[in-house]
């Protein structure tokens, strides 16, 4: 077996009997224009040896990329999660032996066996993926967070993987809303933990090989506290028995008999070319770039005005002023007589406020100026919230140029001291924008659709919406 790193979560598996691809990401820019592969690097894809196999963990961006798909041979065999998003996108893209997968269920032909493995992570429709072949076993992790007895029956099934691509990264995500970074103490523990019960004979830190690129860089600072060498040197002093590796674009992995020998530089479809893993050193003390609107599709002015006013006073606004009880997230707010505030960052500079206020008996008021204070602030650039209303852009680009904080919290008597509570409620605008704004079920096959009309554009084979 061979295994090679084409970039952060793209991974080629030459089994006996098998070429297997999972989850490419050939270009960069990726992530609707937003991040990079680092280390920098460049896939040949028309280098790739036929692809028997092609596997795809989960639908974010960063793993479920439309134009790498388009690249690949339509003749292999498919394996995704039952995802209905994922399934409509490889149709359309001209796959026709797609297999729709539970996690935990074996998956075995002439030389080789692959084998799902369930993801604790709030979506339940993404998997890691473990390969055995004659030659040894290779656990792929992925984005999964692993139970006690996921980990158990890997062993049970497998013993200690021979070689194992760790989750490690801890992303610090949670930047985006409260503009706070934290070191992730508790998921550093549960990483290194789950390495140290698999007890695999060579561990390397992987997928999460990304960077934010042009105006977003200054978020690297802040995103990812634990590095791949700081990971490794972790694993070094809890367990010097395993041997922890690190893999840059262009490495292989070779599994002979269960021995694992690293050969750098060593694939003819990638190479690193630029070793830059600096740019996402930790910083937490480094500044924060205002929130500005660079208007990339150019939308003039007063239609990001009239778009946003018509929004806010008739859809979200009429939602929000209905009194619709029977939502639950409306209900919370007007529990909690919570006011908030939607704040919003023109091209020209120029901020405009719009104001949801529960805190009265009646009604909740919807102002388009802010009125005294706000529990809960969410910011954004006016081009990405109407490309989010439009179903042009997706969350994940949007959140680059969204704030959001809450201070919302109750007093609580507890004598002779006194307890300051937080309350913890959904954004407002991301509620309504997922889960009620008319066409709210089909949005995000909207946006895939649009990805598909451009790349058919380009002359990728794409067949027409069913």
């Amino acid at each position: 077996m061979r295994v090679t790193l084409l970039g952060h979560a793209s991974i080629l598996v030459e089994l006996d009997g098998a070429v297997c691809l999972m989850d490419p990401v050939f270009f960069d820019p990726f992530e609707e224009g937003a991040v990079v592969s680092y280390p920098a690097r460049v896939v040949h894809p028309e280098r790739l040896p036929p692809i028997d196999l092609l596997v795809i963990s989960h639908r974010h961006p960063d793993h479920f990329d439309l134009r790498s798909l388009a690249c690949v041979g339509r003749g292999c065999e498919v394996i995704c999660p039952a995802d209905p998003l994922i399934i409509y996108a490889l149709r359309r893209l001209g796959f026709d032996k797609v297999h729709a997968v539970e996690p935990m269920g074996e998956i075995s032909t002439a030389g080789f066996e692959l084998y799902p493995t369930r993801s604790e992570a709030p979506s339940p429709r993404e998997f890691g993926m473990v390969f055995r072949d004659g030659s040894g076993v290779f656990f792929n992790q992925v984005d999964t967070p692993l139970s006690d007895a996921t980990i158990a029956g890997i062993l049970e099934r497998f013993g200690s993987p021979d070689l194992y691509f760790a989750m490690y990264a801890s992303q610090n995500f949670e930047f985006f809303d409260s503009l706070s970074a934290a070191f992730p103490f508790a998921t550093h523990e549960r990483n290194l933990r789950t390495v140290l019960a698999l007890a695999p004979r060579v561990v390397v830190p992987g997928s999460a090989g990304f960077r934010f690129r042009g105006e977003h860089a200054w978020l690297n600072a802040f995103l990812f506290p634990i590095s791949a060498e700081r990971f490794v040197a972790d694993l070094a002093s809890l367990a010097p028995t395993i041997a922890a590796r690190l893999m840059k674009p262009g490495d292989t992995f070779e599994i002979r008999d269960h021995d694992v020998h690293q050969l750098d530089a060593a694939a003819a479809c990638v190479a690193t070319t630029v070793d830059d893993i600096h740019l996402i050193d930790f910083d937490p003390t480094a500044a924060v770039a205002p929130l500005h609107d660079p208007n990339p599709d150019r939308i003039p002015l007063p239609v990001l005005t009239e778009t946003l006013d018509n929004f806010v006073a008739g859809d979200m606004g009429g939602w929000v002023s209905s009194g619709a009880v029977s939502d639950p997230v409306l209900r919370a707010y007007r529990e909690a007589r919570a006011r908030y505030a939607l704040g919003v960052v023109f091209p020209d500079a120029s901020r405009r406020w719009y104001q949801f206020d529960f805190s009265q008996t009646a009604l909740p008021e919807v102002r388009n100026s802010l009125v005294g204070h706000a529990d809960i602030t969410h910011r954004l650039a006016a081009s990405a919230l109407v490309g989010w209303i439009e179903r042009r852009k997706s969350f994940f680009y949007v959140r680059t140029y969204s704030r959001r904080f809450s201070t919302l919290y109750r007093l609580i008597p507890a004598p002779p001291a006194i307890r300051v509570q937080p309350i913890v409620l959904p954004d407002l605008l991301m509620h309504y924008l997922l889960n009620v704004a008319p066409g709210w079920e089909t949005a995000a096959r909207r946006h895939v659709d649009l990805e598909l009309e451009a790349l058919a554009r380009e002359g990728y084979p794409v067949a027409p919406p069913p």
